[in-house]
């Protein structure tokens, strides 16, 4: 058999199922766990919305109201977006760079001899 991915060449497919299946069995079982054994929505933590119940916008309306605080954390957040498209810009040009690399490599067994500078068998030549 011939996969994609050469990441479980050599393995049966039902010992990857296998394995997935008991990553995912640790996986609840941890949630479970951390829970304090009872993940249901009667044990879950709550929160009162409202400023009366003192619960998660309560210290932004009664508590933020210093101008210079409301302008800082305003501009936190821009950055925030700021910076965050540009991490996704980084990461297509690099994901995009990297594929153009990788079709111009050659394949393990291909022929050919490439100098340092590019001439040569298969490369570019003057």
């Amino acid at each position: 058999m011939s996969y994609e991915t050469p990441e479980v060449e050599g393995y049966s497919p039902i010992s990857v199922f296998v394995s997935a299946l008991i990553g995912i069995v640790v996986a609840v079982l941890s949630v479970w766990w951390a829970s304090g054994f009872g993940p249901f929505y009667e044990t879950l933590f709550r929160v009162g919305p409202t400023i009366e119940d003192g619960g998660v916008g309560a210290d932004w309306v009664a508590g933020n109201t210093i101008p210079v605080l409301d302008f800082l954390i305003a501009l936190v957040h821009a950055a925030d977006v700021v910076l965050g498209v540009f991490v996704l810009f980084l990461l297509f040009l690099h994901w995009a760079s990297f594929r153009r690399i990788a079709a111009r490599m050659r394949h393990p067994g291909e022929g050919g001899t490439v100098r340092a500078d590019g001439s040569g068998e298969g490369g570019e030549t003057e």
